[in-house]
């Protein structure tokens, strides 16, 4: 741990006992001997002190937030660095000092579920306007989330600005090596995407809050980080539940906050106008000293008031003006699927969570499920699913799946898929929207003639994937046509790679693969049942065994009599 019990830092703050741990930092509470008073004092944690660039993030934390005079965010009173003089700058610990809230985090608070509307649009109504504030001044926190948020008896108070940003400059992701720094429940698109440092992630990151508060839940489903990253930018939110007594405007603000563009959001001002009308409490805005304690009332948005544009980023030239980057250039450095691969716990009282750029890992399972499709004319006719998972890291858009059947079956139809193409011992199939990491689509293949032989060779986007095959008899259901779902977990797939019942064969069916001796289409344990006509058949109707049933001969002359 960093920092001791009766430690003295600056000959001023006597540490008394840690109030939070975190991956990256510790927050004691301290005694200010100067001033008699208990603080906060918030000290990095182990060997990252010794790193410049943490020792500079965190000095910019005291500096940034020590410019903000706000109700509704902690204050910040000094910054020192403390240690041996003679270890030079690397040997020496930063710390800040902060005043020292008593209270309860909103995530402790949400551990007990939901709370009611009132309470929960007050909370948000302050800390969006302690972030309207910070705004004001240029300064974008980034890292909003319940435990970030302290619940005092003087209101809500916003914590740790360690990832803050200022607002019309390149993201310091970006200036970095591109790791991403935040909470994956709480990373707002434009972050994952790149570009410039925006108010809007802010108030993105309150509709989360305020959606939370209303509803002990987030706007999605995720059962990882990967799949959270991906509601973010592709999934839209799901709708607010309907809370008895809650005004419209408060669920139709929060549906603004959530969205994807961030020009499309309202500024925080407005969202805490808009919250603190809902329960007629007063918050203070820009341009407010706070001793007024009339109501605010805020009319409902309007739909034909386009949102405001925020500022282009401005070009930035080198010394010399020999080098530019413009805007636009920056967009595209860095996609949303570039950006977990380490996640190492951050943050004074917080779990955040560094997300570091990784490789691509592409992975795919294929779950192939086939019965025998009975119907006059057809030839060994067969119907089945193909469920394709993208369990990956990376997006595939598009997404291109290629097999053989190596029976020679012919496909007859493909639905459930964007297109379709039959190829020279193989097919191709194109998918009509992307899939996510850890999500799965199930189309509908049919066809018929051929070996029953399943399906094989199974490649999505030049990668090789994990197969597992389940044959079904006729009058079992196979699973439904699906474009979007969780990707199966393994104990819900085909039990083995290879097809279940007799084994492929040509004919009338081949014989027991752990009995060379026994002659096909004959079980000694049931002398009277022919094993090599299709599941379903009538006794004495001979065929390949599984799901390639014969037609009768006199049906296939019939076929190709009126073809």
């Amino acid at each position: 741990m960093s920092g001791s019990a009766d430690e003295v830092l600056g000959n001023r703050y006597r540490l008394i006992a840690p109030v939070g741990t975190g991956g990256m930092a510790v927050v004691w509470r301290a005694r200010d001997l100067v001033l008699d008073r208990d603080v906060a004092v918030k000290l990095l944690a182990g060997a990252l002190a010794s790193k410049p660039g943490n020792r500079e993030r965190i000095r910019s934390e005291a500096q940034v937030v020590a410019r903000l005079q706000h109700p509704n965010i902690t204050a910040v009173h000094d910054y020192g660095e403390a240690g041996d003089l003679s270890a030079g700058r690397n040997g020496r610990r930063p710390y800040v000092v902060m005043e020292l809230l008593e209270g309860e985090l909103l995530s402790e608070r949400l551990r007990s579920g939901a709370m009611s509307w009132r309470r929960a649009t007050q909370v948000c109504a302050q800390v969006a306007a302690g972030l309207a504030a910070a705004h004001e001044s240029g300064v974008v926190h980034r890292d909003i989330k319940p435990s970030n948020v302290m619940l005092t008896a003087a209101g809500a108070k916003i914590l740790d600005f360690g990832v803050a940003g200022l607002a019309g400059s390149y993201d310091p992701d970006d200036e970095r090596d591109g790791t991403v720094f935040g909470t994956p429940a709480y990373l707002a698109p434009e972050r994952l995407l790149g570009g410039g440092v925006v108010a809007a992630t802010d108030v993105y990151t309150v509709g989360l809050l305020a959606y939370r508060c209303l509803t002990d839940r987030l706007p999605w489903h995720a059962d990882t980080p990967t799949q959270m990253i991906a509601n973010h930018v592709y999934e839209p939110p799901h709708p607010l539940p309907e809370i008895p007594g809650m005004p419209g405007e408060v669920a139709r603000l929060i549906t603004r906050c959530l969205a994807k563009d961030p020009d499309a959001r309202p500024s925080a001002a407005e969202v805490a106008r808009v919250l603190a009308a809902a329960t007629g409490i007063h918050v203070v805005l820009p341009g407010e000293d706070g001793s007024s304690t009339q109501e605010v009332h805020a009319p409902p948005p309007s739909e034909d008031t386009p949102p405001p544009r925020r500022a282009e980023l401005p070009v930035r030239r080198a010394v010399g003006g020999s080098h530019h980057r413009a805007t636009t250039s920056r967009t595209a450095r860095r996609t949303w699927v570039a950006v977990v691969a380490t996640m190492v716990a951050a943050g004074a009282t917080t779990g955040m969570i560094i997300w570091k750029p990784w490789a691509a890992k592409p992975g795919c399972n294929i779950d192939f499920y086939i019965h025998p499709l009975y119907t006059a004319g057809v030839d060994k006719g067969f119907e089945g699913r193909v469920t394709v998972a993208n369990i990956g890291n990376r997006t595939l858009d598009p997404w291109q799946l290629v097999f053989l059947f190596r029976g020679g079956q012919q496909v007859d139809r493909v639905e459930g898929a964007g297109a379709y193409e039959p190829g020279i011992g193989g097919q191709k199939v194109t998918g009509q929207s992307p899939l996510l990491p850890g999500k799965a689509v199930t189309f509908g293949v049919w066809g018929h003639g051929g070996k029953p032989s399943p399906p094989s060779d199974f490649v999505l986007n030049d990668t090789a994937c994990d197969l597992r095959v389940e044959q079904r008899g006729p009058e079992q259901q196979l699973p439904a046509i699906n474009g979007n779902q969780d990707a199966p977990p393994d104990a819900s797939r085909p039990p083995t790679g290879q097809p279940q019942g007799p084994p492929p064969g040509g004919g009338g069916g081949g014989g027991d693969p752990n009995n060379p001796d026994r002659p096909p289409g004959r079980d000694p344990n049931n002398p009277g049942q022919d094993p090599s006509r299709g599941p379903g058949q009538p006794q004495g109707q001979s065929g390949p065994p599984a799901y390639l049933p014969s037609t009768p001969a006199a049906q296939r002359a019939r076929r190709k009599r009126h073809a």
